[in-house]
């Protein structure tokens, strides 16, 4: 861990060990417990402000904050539009988280949440026979983000969160891509469309509770739409 990670890793320890609802210390007892300058602390402490991880109040002082996940959509945009991370290394990303977390969704699962998943594959049916894309777009990112939420971890929660926002725009064009596709090869538009079908199978594995079903079922769901789409992982 570099000097720096370290002075913000333990500021942020000095608020949780505090019995003060995460209050910080003054900035000149901070100062002396951390052995750095008031100037450097308050530089310190403005990136925590930035990334959302501390709230300063006036004439109260500075609290811990719930990590605010705008800072790792940020990040994921930023570093894509300088060409830090390709848009298929973020993709491929993706679908690594999705196909291990998949695996936990299928052990943890409950009836509810099985019932949400289907009601997010009616929606996306319904979008394919009203030749709704932006609607069809909506389901199918809120199937996926119901995933994370079962799964129930924070880490990977901020992880994803920052992927699908700086992937957004580009899953939008490929479905539209795979709708054009798709009526290319059916005519006209279809009721149930490959793309939004393959979604059934996750929902069955998970509802069947088979981790090893649910993995292949996710790696099936992209195999099925890079064949449509005419995309391909690297």
């Amino acid at each position: 861990m570099d000097a720096e990670t370290e002075l913000l890793v333990n500021l942020l320890t000095q608020a949780t060990a505090d019995e003060n609802s995460g209050r910080l210390p003054t900035e000149r007892e901070l100062g002396a417990r951390l052995g750095v300058s008031r100037g450097t602390l308050r530089e310190r402490l403005a990136t925590l402000e930035a990334m959302g991880m501390v709230r300063r109040r006036q004439g109260s002082g500075t609290y811990l904050e719930a990590p605010d996940p705008a800072f790792a959509r940020l990040y994921f945009n930023l570093a894509v539009r300088f060409g830090q991370i390709s848009t298929p290394e973020l993709e491929r990303a993706r679908e690594m988280l999705e196909t291990a977390v998949v695996r936990s969704v299928a052990e943890r699962a409950t009836t509810q949440d099985v019932g949400k998943l289907r009601a997010q594959i009616d929606e996306m049916y319904a979008a394919s026979s009203a030749d709704d894309v932006e609607r069809g777009d909506s389901a199918d990112y809120e199937f996926h983000r119901l995933l994370y939420r079962i799964a129930d971890n924070p880490v990977l929660d901020l992880l994803t969160d920052g992927l699908s926002a700086a992937l957004r725009g580009l899953l939008h064009d490929r479905r539209r891509s795979a709708w054009q596709a798709e009526d290319l090869k059916v005519g006209g538009t279809p009721r149930r469309r490959a793309t939004d079908a393959v979604h059934e199978e996750i929902a069955d594995a998970i509802a069947a509770n088979d981790p090893d079903a649910a993995t292949l079922a996710v790696k099936h769901h992209y195999e099925v739409w890079r064949q449509i789409t005419g995309k391909t992982s690297d």
